[in-house]
């Protein structure tokens, strides 16, 4: 009986995985003929030496200072390596693949495909940050050298 409650409910989150890509794909299609469109426009406009090389894509004249091309404000973008790793630091136990990439589209709002979950796994374990176990994926400890050498500088600053 449990075995056939787990296999419906594999059955049932994979069903539930794709209708969400697919779901995430269409609503993205507009956006897409447009940015397609934009980007032909802005290609053709280029092309036809039209466009002010001057200025390039930066701030116009008229343009106020608060949309002028700067430092971007607010919160910094975080790669997929980063939030991965904060995932796995987040809690002691293991963490599946498949659990990643749920927690950084719950957490982030962004969609990373297991696949790609996987591939930055992968190389985070090379770079000897994260390790596999049969539980799962856990944040390698940090070496003992970066420790011994943070804790004297933080006795001359104080």
């Amino acid at each position: 009986m449990a075995t056939t409650i787990y296999d419906y409910l594999l059955r049932r989150k994979a069903d539930l995985e794709a209708r969400m890509l697919e779901a995430q794909r269409r609503a993205q299609a507009p956006f897409e003929d447009e940015l397609r469109a934009l980007s032909l426009a802005l290609g053709a406009i280029e092309r036809g030496g039209l466009a002010d090389g001057v200025h390039g894509h930066g701030a116009l004249e008229g343009e106020p200072a608060s949309f002028a091309a700067g430092p971007r404000r607010g919160r910094k973008p975080r790669s997929p390596r980063e939030m991965i790793l904060l995932v796995l630091g987040s809690g002691d136990a293991a963490v599946a693949a498949s659990e990643i990439s749920r927690k950084l589209t719950r957490r982030w709002g962004r969609a990373i495909p297991l696949a790609a979950v996987m591939l930055e796994l992968q190389a985070l374990e090379q770079a000897g940050l994260a390790r596999q176990t049969q539980a799962g994926w856990v944040r390698a400890d940090e070496p003992e050298e970066v420790e011994a050498e943070a804790s004297p500088s933080l006795a001359i600053s104080a």
